[in-house]
Formats: C-alpha cells, structure tokens, sequence
C-alpha cells in the first residue's frame, strides 16, 4: 500500500511539471492570471528632427556623349582605336586631302593675284585713271577670290576630324582605307568624368523638389555609402504619360566607376521637421480601424501590453512619423508586435531611446561600403 500511494505521488508531480513546461513553451506566465509572458524590445519616445525624403529612381548619361561625323568625303588614312582618349582638338581621323589640298592652293594664289590687283587698279581709280565700273570690277572678283579660298581651307580643315571635347572613343565606324561621306558617323565620342543622373518626379511634389533641393544618390551596382548632391535641373513641364516632371543630378565621376544607363536610387530632400515623434515603420500594426501601436504600462509591478490608436504622418525608408496617440516619455513596444494581445505581460529584453533605435535604422538601411 505504501508503494502504491508512493508510485501515485510521483506521477501527480510529473504531471505537473509537465504542465508547467508547456505552459512556459506556449509564452503564458502561470503568475499573473494565466496571461502570456512575451519577449520585446522597446524605446521611450524622445522628440526628434527628421528630414523627410521622396524617393524615386534615375538613370546616368554622359553630359558629354557625341557621334562624331564627318563633314567631307574622302578615303580614311588613320583613325583612333576604339577606347584610345583624346583631348579637346586632338585629330580622331584624317581623310586623304591632297586633292583638297591642291584646291586650296590654287585658291590661295588666285585670291593674292585678284587682291594684287584690286590694290593697283584702287590707286588708279583714286588718280581717276580707271573707271569706276573696272574698279568695282576689280574689288568683286578679288572678294569673290577670297570667298573661294575660305571654302577650300574650311574644306581642308574638314580632312581633320578633331575632337570637339575631351574624352574616350567607345564606339567606331569606319575603318582605315575606306570611303566616307559628308554625314556618315565615324566614332562615338564619351566624356564620363562628369555625369549626370536623369529621373523623374511625381507632380504633387512640384512645390517641394526643385533646382537647389538635397539628395542622396545610391547606386545599387557600386557598393560605396550615398553621394551627396543637389538638384542641378527641375523641369518646368509635366510628361503627360508618367505625371511626372524631370530633374537632373550632376556628378564627379573622376574614377570612371559610374557608367552610362547605371540605375541610380534616389532620396530627394523634402524638408526637416523638428521636434517630432520618430518610430520604427514595424511597431504600427494596420487594419480596417486604422493604425495602432503598442504601449508598455505599469500594472501590479509588471509591464503589461495597452494597445494604443495612432495617426502617422510623414515616412522614410524604416522609419514613421506619428503625429497622434503617443507622446514623449511613452514606452513604444518596437519588436514582437504581430504576436502581441492586450494584456499580455512583456519581457522587456532591451530598451532605448526612439532617437538611438532611428539612428541605428538608418545605419542599417545605407549601403554597405567596400575599399
């Protein structure tokens, strides 16, 4: 009999250690009325600034990209390799100008016989040795001479394809030897030391993002931190198809990374509020009543969960403003929020201040730096 009542004793406690650890396991702390016992993080709210962006995406361009023509005809002798540079005026291409060139000279000794003898037949007309009609004469043919020379050395400048800015050859289109006319394409031409990020911008934001605004200009295949900038160009007209209006960012690109029809991600400055409530975008739940938060009270020495209503105002990247429902001093719950009811009791792992969990979001959310 006593074994029996021994052997009933131990699986009365067993059982109840048993029931115990599962109620650890589905978060209830048996202490306080059977209510859950949950695990967060939270920040005792402090007024912040926050510059409130509008993000948007761009693509680059070379502010000097060029398909470089020709403006005679004539047989390639040379041309530059592609990917050779070249400074401003260098020659690029030189077409076969001897034919052009004894053009030339010809026109250069007949405009100094037509000038020789608009000269002597101007101090003939002056001793009234001549009439006026041969001097008149004289003076058209010597500037008709002259508008001949003009031609054949602009066309002798013309055999020389010179750079019109400095740059890089990316592309070419013609070889050595071959025959080319006015108008065809002989290279591309591409000044990436300087370029500029081309994107378009909603209209409602037209009273907010103009010429001069900050931006933050983040290109996903570079991993490098955000380049400060500003707005160089706002457009004054709307595209009808996208409503929105284009801007232009300029940038130094002196190490050649940035290449033209990179995709740029861009925050545009809109304004910085001061001494508002900044949180993290996870602590507001949403539904069909709107939004809320959670709140960490005081209640019988535990911190007890108190769902609060909430109006939210501006947002950036991980981070929201509330403009209702919380106040400074307040312990927002900031993790663990979608598994959390009113009442539960909470196990507050961390805390800190809504200005120190900000800043590290914005750590978190800028693009790692490589060296």
């Amino acid at each position: 009999m006593k074994n029996v009542l021994k052997n009933a004793g131990l699986l009365l406690l067993a059982i109840a250690f048993v029931s115990c650890d599962q109620g650890e396991e589905n978060g209830v702390d048996n202490g306080v009325n059977g209510a859950r016992l949950m695990p967060v993080e939270t920040v005792i709210i402090e007024p912040d600034s926050f510059e409130d962006f509008v993000r948007t995406t761009g693509t680059v361009e070379a502010i000097e990209d060029a398909m470089i023509s020709s403006e005679t005809s004539g047989r390639i002798l040379s041309i530059k390799e592609r990917g050779e540079r070249v400074e401003k005026g260098e020659v690029i291409a030189q077409i076969d100008d001897r034919l052009i060139l004894a053009q030339y000279q010809a026109a250069k000794t007949g405009y100094e016989l037509a000038e020789d003898t608009f000269d002597r037949f101007e101090s003939l007309h002056a001793d009234s040795i001549i009439s006026t009609q041969d001097y008149n004469s004289a003076r058209a043919q010597r500037d008709q001479a002259r508008a001949q020379l003009n031609q054949a050395e602009k066309q002798l400048q013309d055999a020389k394809i010179e750079a019109p800015f400095s740059g890089r050859i990316e592309e070419r289109f013609i070889r050595t030897g071959e025959l080319i006319n006015p108008g065809m394409p002989v290279v591309r031409l591409v000044n990436t030391d300087q370029v500029r990020v081309v994107a378009g911008v909603p209209e409602r934001y037209s009273g907010e993002i103009a010429e001069g605004s900050g931006v933050q200009v983040n290109f996903r295949t570079l991993r490098e931190a955000s380049r400060e900038s500003r707005v160089n160009y706002a457009s004054n007209v709307l595209d009808p198809e996208t409503r929105t209006y284009a801007i232009e960012i300029e940038l130094s690109n002196s190490a050649q990374l940035i290449k033209p029809e990179m995709v740029a991600d861009l925050m545009l400055q809109r304004r910085t509020l001061q001494d508002v409530i900044i949180v993290p975008r996870t602590a507001v739940l949403r539904d069909e009543d709107g939004e809320s938060v959670f709140i960490a009270e005081e209640e019988n020495g535990r911190k007890v969960a108190r769902l609060v209503s909430v109006r939210t105002g501006s947002a950036s990247g991980p981070l929201v403003q509330i403009t209702e429902g919380v106040s400074e001093g307040d312990e927002l719950v900031v993790t663990g929020v979608r598994n959390l009811s009113e009442g539960d009791v909470l196990n507050i792992l961390t805390t800190e201040t809504s200005i120190e969990r900000a800043e590290r979001l914005k750590t978190a959310d800028r693009p790692v730096v490589s060296f």
